[in-house]
């Protein structure tokens, strides 16, 4: 398996999705429109019959009003998918890095700090709340949807709470032997100051702890400060995807 097939499929892992369906090889996923990924394609096989298979996938996302939507990266399948896709009339969005880290290289360098940081198996409402309300899309309905996701796998859950408020939160996932850092989220009052990687690292050394030795994350390629924060702390991308989606069906 390529180290990029092995990603995707790790991934698939830490963002658990309920409502999957497999058309020939396709793993179809869906959430309600709830986050891209949970309701996208991951093209990890090559359907017999490609042109019968995407009819198949716009009909089965249209029937819920959904858009149709594939993950693509360098491990779809079949090869030259994406210029399907494109010539289909599916648009280009979201291109993103997958890149990865030993835990211990990263622990190394991020300073040591005072704050103090909660850790706990699952996200209470307070932990939820910040993070729905700065990266989340969508009604209540939506929400209990994105929680189900995230309590889906095994996973840590690290917060900064003060004076009773929560100022940051991120989510450790926990697949096989790799932890996967997720849902790093400070409240824009509390912004630049260190608690992303106050929780960052807290999490991470509690990873250490289960016998967890690599970490990777998934970072926008145009957020330029981000991969600027990640090269910091020893990161170095592996793989990447982009999102290939049809706005209108085809007639």
């Amino acid at each position: 398996m390529t180290t990029a097939a092995r990603m995707d499929e790790l991934m698939h892992r830490a963002w658990p999705v309920a409502d999957v369906v497999d058309f020939d090889g396709w793993v179809a996923r869906r959430a309600a429109g709830v986050t891209q990924r949970a309701n996208s394609v991951l093209p990890i096989g090559a359907p017999g019959d490609l042109p019968k298979a995407l009819s198949l996938v716009e009909s089965h996302y249209l029937s819920q009003g959904l858009v149709p939507r594939f993950q693509v990266g360098p491990a779809s399948r079949p090869d030259g998918l994406d210029e399907v896709l494109a010539a289909r009339g599916y648009e280009v969005g979201s291109p993103t890095l997958v890149q990865t880290s030993e835990i211990g290289r990263v622990l190394e360098l991020i300073p040591d700090d005072e704050w103090r940081v909660n850790i706990s198996s699952a996200p209470d409402d307070d932990w939820t709340d910040l993070w729905w309300r700065e990266d989340g899309h969508g009604g209540d309905d939506a929400k209990a949807i994105a929680r189900g996701i995230l309590t889906g796998g095994r996973a840590l859950y690290g917060s900064i709470r003060e004076q009773g408020t929560v100022t940051a939160v991120a989510r450790l996932a926990l697949v096989d032997d790799w932890a996967a850092l997720y849902c790093v989220v400070v409240d824009p009052a509390f912004r630049r100051q260190g608690r992303a990687l106050a929780v960052m690292r807290k999490l991470l050394l509690e990873a250490t702890s289960l016998g967890f030795g690599r970490v990777w994350l998934q970072v926008v390629a145009g957020n330029e400060p981000a991969r600027a924060l990640y090269a910091r702390l020893g990161f170095e991308t592996v793989s990447r995807y982009h999102y290939r989606f049809r706005t209108v069906a085809r007639p």
